[in-house]
């Protein structure tokens, strides 16, 4: 263990980054197996497929600038009333 206290920050976070993503992965892993019986030909995913849909991140809600900035603007002044 002593080796990790000699790490400069940028491995170690590195390396801890990956070790969360792996964990991820394994729970991911194991819902894929539990939702795997109920699959038929149609609604077969496989794991790779099945990952990507799951870290896929799609933004239905699109914000015009004008938009954001009322928003911060708003959160602004949210903030300045405590």
């Amino acid at each position: 263990m002593s080796f990790v206290l000699d790490l400069d920050v940028e491995t170690f976070v590195g390396l801890l980054d990956k070790a969360i993503e792996k964990d991820i992965e394994d729970k991911l892993w194991q819902k894929w197996l539990v939702e795997l019986p109920y699959m038929d030909e149609k609604s077969f995913l496989s794991f790779d497929e099945y990952k990507e849909k799951h870290f896929k991140r799609e933004y239905t809600q699109k914000k015009t600038d004008e938009e954001i900035l009322k928003d911060a603007e708003n959160i602004l002044k949210m903030m300045s009333r405590k």
